[in-house]
């Protein structure tokens, strides 16, 4: 199993080691691993199965995780599940051989078979983390559920697998997130990093909330399309104007971000389990000049918590900027989309 940090370049030969920022109930920090290997091989207190309604072992993960854990499992589902399990429901039994104490069995939506409930899915894992919190179990392994033979489309699948774990209430320190090939891993890193923009932007509102008046964004896309950026930056190193033009920031009074960096942001990291009042503290950090200003601008701050209500209310980013930008007044939120909010009103003197 390879195991190295995510600030390795090749993600062929990597996997990440992220910190982040979800509670448990017991109001430690949970930690998340991704791992590509073997999820049999994973040390940990429970492994998940992504087992089917039959809990008989099967292809995929079901059959290495019986075949690694010996004929002791099988007995076990025979005796605590006669008549198998339920979709979207979870159940454990001993682990048999395996480097764990418990096996979480969980029965993922069939979406080639019609299964198309996302519900279901997202229930997987909240049922393994209850499970897991029942048993006591600190640290827990997850594969990627329905998304092989069931064939639920790998991104999504992965997002739901992240979404859901960073907003279930849970007892465990440690989620790892155990990818059998590269292409399950980059599902993992996309659906860890599909909330960053919108932290970023979260964060600058924390800032503003803090008094700090003079931090500025400026989105827009990359020239290919492909990707949303953005920078922060002090109100007075940008002459972004009425016209909607914006002339980035110096390189050293701002903070540049594009969706193609994923979770890298400065020298942090931000993901979707990142708190927006984390984020503001590590925009503070880079942003040293940011802190020396402390004027008052309740125009602007009027207006961008205008622009961020917009944003999460129709789940898309702010475009102020692009090769082929319409004159239609305004920024656009959503690329495409024909969402127009104001230009921002110009900084204070």
């Amino acid at each position: 199993m390879t195991e190295r940090s995510i600030s390795d370049p090749d993600l062929a030969t990597r996997v990440a080691a992220i910190g982040f920022g979800a509670t448990g109930q017991n109001g430690s920090m949970v930690s998340i691993d991704l791992i590509l290997g073997d999820i049999t091989t994973v040390a940990a207190d429970a492994i998940v199965n992504a087992a089917d309604n039959q809990m008989r072992g099967g292809g995929g993960v079901d059959g290495a995780i019986h075949r690694a854990g010996g004929s002791t499992i099988l007995a076990d589902c025979v005796s605590k599940f006669p008549n198998g399990l339920a979709t979207g429901d979870a159940g454990w039994t001993t682990a048999g051989n395996l480097p764990a104490k418990w096996v979480i069995h969980t029965v993922g939506p069939n979406y080639s078979a019609g299964e198309t409930d996302r519900g279901l899915l997202v229930s997987c894992y909240r049922r393994a983390l209850e499970v897991a919190d029942e048993l006591g179990a600190r640290s827990i392994a997850f594969p990627l559920i329905s998304a092989g033979v069931y064939g639920w489309p790998k991104h999504d699948a992965a997002l739901a697998a992240v979404e859901t774990i960073a907003s279930t209430s849970t007892s465990v320190d440690s989620v790892k997130l155990v990818a059998f090939d590269e292409r399950t891993l980059h599902a993992f890193e996309a659906g860890l990093s599909h909330r960053t923009p919108l932290r970023l932007l979260q964060g600058v509102r924390v800032l503003h909330d803090r008094g700090y008046h003079a931090a500025r964004v400026f989105p827009g896309m990359s020239a290919s399309g492909m990707y949303w950026r953005v920078s922060i930056s002090p109100a007075t190193t940008s002459a972004g104007g009425q016209d909607g033009h914006v002339t980035p920031p110096a390189s050293d009074q701002a903070i540049r971000y594009s969706t193609s960096s994923l979770r890298e942001v400065a020298s942090g990291t931000v993901d979707i389990t990142t708190s927006p009042e984390d984020v503001a503290d590590l925009l503070a950090r880079e942003l040293p000049t940011l802190l020396a200003s402390r004027a008052e601008d309740p125009p602007y701050v009027e207006w961008y918590s205008g622009l961020l209500q917009l944003v999460e209310r129709h789940d898309a980013l702010p475009v102020a900027y692009a090769d082929y930008f319409d004159d239609e007044p305004g920024w656009e939120v959503g690329w495409g989309s024909g969402i127009r909010y104001p230009h921002p009103p110009a900084p204070n003197a």
